[in-house]
């Protein structure tokens, strides 16, 4: 990796972590560390959402989260599992368009090969 990209990176991620929405998540992880049980459950629920939208056997992945919504909703109602979950949500969206600014900006000159491929 050229120096100026590497230093580049070595700022982004300084700033990432330096962020707000990463503060937040630092501080409503420890308040979940200090609860071993609630953790897990918190570890459960997130695991599941990842497995029901990643998986290639979900037929409709938008009614098995509604499913899931349903499922989980007491537990989401407790404000510590809530405020993880937001907390963690605000952070995936900023690495997400960090990512999403790079792609658009940086031609692979992929169209041809794109149009061949399915998900």
């Amino acid at each position: 990796m050229g120096c100026q990209v590497e230093a580049c990176t070595e700022k982004l991620v300084k700033a990432v972590l330096e962020s707000e929405e990463y503060q937040n998540f630092l501080k409503i992880k420890e308040q979940v560390a200090a609860e071993p049980e609630l953790r897990k459950e918190i570890n459960d629920f997130r695991r599941h959402n990842f497995e029901v939208q990643n998986s290639p056997d979900v037929l409709d992945v938008y009614e098995e989260i509604d499913k899931m919504s349903r499922e989980y909703e007491e537990f989401r109602k407790n404000p510590l599992v809530d405020e993880f979950l937001k907390c963690e949500l605000s952070v995936c969206r900023m690495i997400q368009q960090i990512n999403l600014e790079l792609i658009q900006a940086i031609d692979l000159d992929t169209k041809d090969i794109a149009e061949g491929i399915s998900f």
